[in-house]
């Protein structure tokens, strides 16, 4: 019988549950581990007693009647962990933030022990990849577009830069996706195109902080390219067809926006393969642009993105093509 899969995510995570399913139709399934219930669902040890013995694992979850050993697993997939949950037993804040912490690096030992099993992806490969201005140079080395791009907190030369970019300008952020306010009121910080006038409006605060501009690349479609092993599944997104997504699709509903099917050139693929290879991924989504004049524009990689969307909306059977590569099934990605 084949082992089953240990899963790090959180509780809310569909792509996982929609891949179990599939797991479990070629006769395996998973152990879910959701990291901001560990708190309150898991008792465990870690324990090395003989110095030429292997540490030794153990883990219950309650709610699930779950228990994993080091020997109940061969691969991990590491989707989306969420930081763990302090119950509110635990008042002083002091408290809750040491608790926090010693989770944290936990985790992290955790994971680096069982760096030797197969991963979906390396802990620390997602680290080393999710880094927007290296990502951008190794797209450069393996002859792919990007656009012209800046990065500073010097308004003068954001401004000469503009003035490169004869002003068509797109601001966005490194990581910063939006926040409440009064735990009612929430903002969104999508990529937005910028001219002169809206540049002015805001020079004056780029002091406060790295201002990331690049030059807008016009669009015909976007491209959302999802790689699992060495399958490549691509998706057009017709975001120039509504106003609200012309700079950015996120900034509506996705499920508004027309997706289809997109044959990937062989050579852009092979390219974005070569990039997996770099940072040793076995799974990742691409950001793409496709220009009026048939030009591929590489904007950002994220090694650890969603994707759920796209097989709802476009049919691509990724959640299979998921499962198998979790059990080895025809993938020579894997060394």
């Amino acid at each position: 019988m084949m082992k089953p899969i240990l899963l790090i995510t959180n509780k809310c995570d569909v792509h996982a549950d929609f891949v179990a399913i599939e797991l479990r139709k070629m006769g395996s399934d998973i152990i879910r581990m959701n990291t901001e219930d560990i708190f309150a669902n898991s008792n465990f040890f870690l324990e090395k007693s003989e110095l030429q013995q292997p540490w030794t694992v153990k883990f219950n979850f309650q709610d699930s009647s779950q228990t994993f050993t080091d020997e109940s697993f061969d691969t991990v997939w590491y989707r989306k962990p969420e930081r763990v949950e302090i119950e509110d037993l635990i008042i002083e804040d002091h408290a809750k933030f040491f608790i926090q912490e010693e989770y944290d690096y936990f985790l992290r030992s955790f994971y680096t022990l069982y760096a030797n099993k197969k991963w979906v992806n390396p802990f620390w490969s997602l680290r080393h990849s999710n880094q927007k201005l290296p990502n951008l140079e190794l797209a450069t080395k393996l002859g792919l577009k990007i656009p012209k791009t800046i990065v500073t907190n010097n308004s003068d030369k954001a401004k000469e830069f503009g003035e490169k970019c004869s002003w068509n300008l797109l601001v966005k952020t490194f990581h910063f996706s939006g926040f409440v306010v009064n735990q009612t009121e929430a903002w969104h910080c999508f990529a937005k195109r910028i001219n002169k006038e809206e540049f002015e409006e805001f020079a004056e605060t780029i002091i406060f902080a790295p201002t990331f501009l690049q030059e807008y690349i016009e669009k015909s479609i976007e491209l959302r390219v999802t790689i699992i092993g060495d399958e490549v599944f691509t998706a057009a997104i017709h975001s120039q067809e509504i106003e609200k997504t012309k700079s950015d699709w996120r900034a509506i509903d996705t499920y508004q926006i027309k997706h289809t099917v997109y044959d990937l050139p062989e050579n852009i693929a092979n390219k974005l393969l070569a990039f997996n290879r770099h940072y040793s991924l076995v799974f990742s989504t691409f950001d793409l642009i496709l220009t009026p004049d048939g030009e591929y524009y590489f904007l950002e990689c994220n090694p650890n993105g969603q994707w759920y969307w796209i097989e709802e909306l476009t049919k691509l059977p990724m959640a299979k093509a998921m499962a198998k590569f979790l059990l080895g099934i025809n993938s020579n990605s894997w060394g």
